[in-house]
């Protein structure tokens, strides 16, 4: 199997809320890309994955198979963020990591916060 590898990977878990009550959507990986075996992505390309499937640890790497059936060779020590769908959306679309879209949400949080 042809195989991406990603540098400062990330795990993103995807909730969004209904009632009031948080409910897990999915999560996805992002990274930055340094090899593509599959040739569908250039390098340093920053990209974000359809849902993981499995996560298999093999020494200091780690190999995720998504949903689309793609396999992603990650450092054994991916960040993990939480993100609602909404601010996924914006993540997908901009190309933002998800550090600088919580980022932005504490910016939105503290401009609230000063209005009232």
């Amino acid at each position: 199997m042809d195989k991406t590898y990603l540098k400062n990977a990330a795990i993103v878990s995807v909730f969004d809320y209904k009632d009031f009550e948080k409910i897990h959507l999915a999560d996805v990986l992002t990274g930055s890309v340094i090899e593509d075996e599959t040739l569908r992505f250039r390098a340093f390309q920053q990209i974000v994955t359809s849902k993981i499937v499995t996560r298999h640890i093999k020494g200091e790497k780690s190999e995720v198979i998504t949903h689309s059936g793609s396999c992603y060779v990650i450092d054994d020590n991916p960040e993990f963020f939480e993100l609602t769908l909404a601010e996924f959306v914006v993540m997908r679309t901009g190309a933002y990591s998800p550090k600088r879209i919580i980022e932005m949400r504490d910016i939105l949080k503290q401009l609230n916060k000063n209005q009232h």
